[in-house]
């Protein structure tokens, strides 16, 4: 359109110049001061491209972020989940391990095992969390720094902005001249209206960025925070899991120990002079047994916690009691390990429990604060639930790993072989006098009193699987727990996806606001074009006006010089006497000059007044042209809309290939729409492009109309010609009036005497009008001067508008040759589209063809099954004895059956 108009504009110009001529000389002239407006001009082109560069990085920028926050918080949660899960694998398999050695190491270490399990648990609870924590700092520092970036770029283009604002503020003054009317003040205000808009869409993505990035500052402070109550929880959990386990074992050990001292002090009662002796033995095996022991618990003394410590020396205290005593305590303490071990094998199985009364509508419907509060309390609770649980399954590991270390002791170095070798003597001499103690205490009467501590035992660890059951309710919510984080994780990305989608419809507004820009001051060309060719009829007008009164003002100095010269010859060939002719010379040129004058100012007004009316008839022109080009803008806005629904909707389609034949109906349907869309466009492209052709025809109508003035006016030279002629015929009656009135002169003579009194009397008379008529004529003379000074004033005026208006037609050319090229990508890219539009539909046309070819072969292979299973089920009772053969008959009987279901 621009294209076709400029085309049109530089016809039009061309044509006015080739008509009159003496206008080439000034274009030349406006055509040597281009340099330093078109050096403006690409310094415009350039600030624009930096504009739509500086656009894109920060949109990829944008992307970045949110890319890289969306990641950073996918790959924390799958590393956790992870190193969770991996922990759980090992400690499942060492809890297997230490089942099968458990079976052949009940009668070594079980004692002592119970005394250092609670030391173990201050030194390596939380060692196996020695994984690499999440570097928040560095993640705040990257935001801040890409925050920084962001606001530079935004200042930059906002600079950017105002120095293309104060160039064309200044092309506008320059030009303000030539912008003249009502339309250069709508155009002026339109392009103040479309600055409005670019500076708001610039404070909204200002505002949009700085919300981004404070949400992700506040989720990377709750991170963190969330971590530091994490920890901190984990450490209380784990010194209030060993307080517990502490007491348990100590109250335990306390009620063994009460019954078993009052056997003790039962059996003592009944044979203290045996018993005596046998403590003493008793204390001195115990002795031993602990010298042994502490000799075996040597290299774990780092592992062993002041829990265990105190534990040893209570046991060490205690040494003086009965070998009875203590061989039932180590019985009991085995079988409290077997139960327990059985009741953390429950523990290990996997839980998949979900909480069935979580409703994620409730939580979108939930305040922002009411969201926080939730996911903070779950998860401390899902925190506490997994330290406690990891805090047994770490306890459990440690006392597995002393037993391994226990095991491993044989491959030490050479200088503990000997050390090992004297405890390994001493050890069968300890069992064999334990063995003696041990065949006496099986004759003593104290089994009643082992079945009803036996059974107060059961019920304790009874109560320890309920407690252990509660534990793997509590593991089961914090999985659930886990699943709710990893929710709010995919909630959290569809926001940024959300933030992504906000970014690209700002980004969409610049450029509509660019391309806007663009059709304003494809619009401001236009009107300059049709101001010029207006300002040149004026000049025209005025120059044919300027060149007929300028004639007619010659005509009539050489009419009153012919009439002056006459009638000094005159005079000198009647003397004094002829003073009745001069009267009647000046008489009937007064009569002529007046009724030329009279006429000359009618057809001069007359003039006036049609170029007037003309004016305001394109004055009117220009205001429905200028509406009309509005309206274009609307329409051409709304093809804009409409493309950008066009190109969404595509997107859609692509995402939707894969689904059902009804969606793929569905897509060509929209296509159908989309196609009659385009053709409507086409229209409306086609109807615009008949009404810049319809202006064309009203600007040659213009030009056929400016050549009838010129005819008009060469019809008016052609009038003053023949005045001429009339003039000429006048002198040629005059010369026979003078001749006749000589021949009257001597009548005249005769008379003399009697009219000489009249005479006097009337060369008074004669001698007034002839000063009145000089008054006349001076004033006459004074008016013409100054209108010639009007007209030439004027003229000055016209030819300096017509170089400006020249030096910006050349500007506009030089914009128009961008816009040329912009519109040829826009086509291109149109063309692009329908091709992709194009192979599109093929490829659902193709994929539909081999849906239905699938269809036909499956149809096919039924036919054969059905078949197939008639031939088999023919030859049943011979195949009865094949059972392999009867499952498949009924395997495709049940296909079968199910497909005659669906079909009908």
């Amino acid at each position: 359109m621009a294209m076709e108009k400029h085309i049109s504009l530089d016809s039009a110009v061309n044509g006015s110049a080739n008509s009159y001529g003496d206008e080439s000389v000034m274009l030349d002239n406006g055509k040597e001061s281009e340099g330093p407006e078109n050096v403006i001009l690409e310094d415009l082109d350039s600030y624009l491209e930096d504009i739509n560069d500086r656009l894109t990085v920060s949109r990829m920028v944008s992307d970045s972020v949110i890319k890289g926050m969306v990641n950073a918080v996918e790959q924390d949660a799958a590393e956790k989940i992870s190193l969770q899960e991996l922990e759980l694998a090992r400690l499942k398999e060492t809890v297997c391990l230490y089942r099968m050695e458990v079976d052949g190491n009940e009668s070594s270490g079980s004692l002592v095992m119970q005394h250092e399990q609670p030391g173990s648990a201050e030194h390596g609870p939380y060692s196996s969390f020695s994984d690499p924590l999440i570097d928040f700092d560095w993640i705040g520092e990257s935001l801040g720094s890409l925050n920084k970036m962001a606001k530079e770029q935004l200042k930059i283009l906002r600079k950017e902005i105002d120095r293309i604002r104060g160039s064309s503020s200044i092309k506008r003054m320059g030009s303000g001249s030539e912008m003249m009317g009502l339309s250069g003040i709508l155009q002026d205000k339109v392009s103040d209206i479309k600055w409005m808009d670019v500076d708001k869409t610039l404070d909204s993505l200002r505002t949009t960025l700085d919300t981004t990035f404070k949400q992700v500052d506040h989720l990377v402070c709750l991170s963190k925070t969330s971590h530091c109550q994490w920890q901190q929880e984990k450490e209380f959990q784990g010194e209030i899991d060993d307080m517990v386990m502490m007491n348990c074992i100590r109250s335990l050990k306390e009620e063994f120990e009460e019954r078993l001292w009052d056997q003790n002090a039962w059996f003592y009662g009944n044979e203290s002079i045996n018993w005596h002796e046998k403590f003493k033995e008793i204390s001195s095996l115990r002795q031993e047994l602990d010298a042994i022991s502490k000799s075996f618990t040597v290299p774990e003394i780092g592992q062993i916690t002041s829990h265990g410590s105190a534990e040893i020396s209570e046991e060490g205290d205690n040494n003086k009691r009965t070998d009875h005593l203590h061989r039932k305590v180590s019985g009991n303490h085995v079988s409290l390990s077997a139960f327990q071990w059985e009741g953390n094998g429950k523990h290990d199985e996997p839980v998949t429990a979900m909480p069935e009364n979580l409703d994620f509508h409730q939580l979108k419907h939930m305040k922002r604060e009411e969201l926080v509060s939730y996911y903070k309390t779950e998860m401390t609770k899902m925190k506490r639930n997994h330290e406690h649980e990891v805090q047994e399954m770490t306890e459990e590991y440690f006392s597995l790993k002393r037993d391994y270390l226990r095991e491993k002791g044989s491959s030490l170095p050479f200088k503990r072989d000997k050390e090992f070798d004297i405890l390994r003597k001493k050890i069968p001499e300890v069992i064999l006098k334990l063995d003696g103690i041990l065949v006496e205490n099986e004759k003593l009467p104290a089994l009643s009193e082992n079945a009803e501590s036996l059974c107060s035992l059961k019920d304790r660890f009874e109560s320890l699987l309920s407690e252990n059951r509660h534990l793997r309710g509590v593991l089961a919510d914090k999985k659930s727990e886990v699943k709710r984080l990893s929710s709010q994780v995919s909630d959290n990305r569809e926001i940024m996806l959300q933030h992504s989608l906000a970014e690209a419809n700002l980004l969409k507004r610049i450029e509509n606001l660019q391309c806007a820009l663009e059709d304003a001051q494809v619009e401001a060309s236009i009107s300059v074009d049709v101001y010029k060719c207006l300002l040149k009829d004026v000049v025209d007008f005025s120059k044919s006006m300027n060149k007929q009164s300028n004639t007619e003002y010659k005509i009539m100095q050489e009419v009153y010089e012919i009439i002056f010269r006459e009638a000094a010859q005159n005079a000198e060939h009647t003397n004094k006497c002829d003073i009745e002719d001069s009267d009647l010379e000046s008489i009937i040129m007064q009569g002529l000059c007046g009724v030329i004058f009279r006429e000359a100012f009618k057809e001069a007004e007359e003039k006036l007044t049609e170029l007037n009316g003309k004016y305001i008839n394109e004055k009117k022109i220009r205001a429905s042209t200028e509406m009309e080009a509005q309206k274009k803008e609307i329409a051409l806005r709304l093809v804009v809309a409409e493309k950008e629904r066009f190109k969404e909707e595509m997107i859609s389609l692509t995402s939707l290939t894969d689904e059902k034949e009804k969606i793929a109906k569905e897509a060509a349907a929209t296509l159908v729409k989309e196609k009659k869309r385009s053709e409507l466009v086409s229209q409306e492209i086609e109807y615009l492009r008949e009404e810049t052709s319809r202006q064309k025809l009203l600007i040659l109508e213009s030009s056929k109309e400016y050549n009838v003035i010129n005819g008009n006016l060469i019809e008016a030279k052609q009038q003053i010609e023949q005045y001429k002629v009339e003039v000429d015929e006048l002198e040629k009656n005059l010369d026979i009036v003078t001749r006749e009135v000589r021949d009257t002169n001597e009548v005249k003579r005769k008379l003399l005497s009697v009219i000489t009194q009249e005479k006097q009397n009337a060369a008074s008379l004669v001698e007034t009008k002839e000063r009145e008529h000089k008054e006349q004529m001076q004033s006459l003379f004074f008016i013409v001067d100054e209108l010639s000074k009007a007209f030439a004033d004027y003229e000055y005026r016209v030819m300096e508008d017509i170089k400006k208006s020249n030096l910006r037609l050349d500007n506009l050319s030089s914009q128009l040759v961008a816009l040329i090229q912009k519109a040829n990508i826009v086509r291109r890219t149109g063309l692009m589209y329908k091709q992709k539009l194009e192979r599109r539909c093929s490829d659902l046309q193709k994929a539909e063809a081999e849906v239905d070819l699938l269809g036909d072969e499956v149809d096919a292979l039924l036919s054969l099954l059905e078949k197939i299973y008639i031939a088999l089920d023919h030859y049943s009772p011979i195949l009865q004895h094949y059972p392999g053969i009867m499952e498949t008959l009924k395997l495709i009987r049940r296909e079968l059956s199910g497909e005659a279901t669906k079909a009908v």
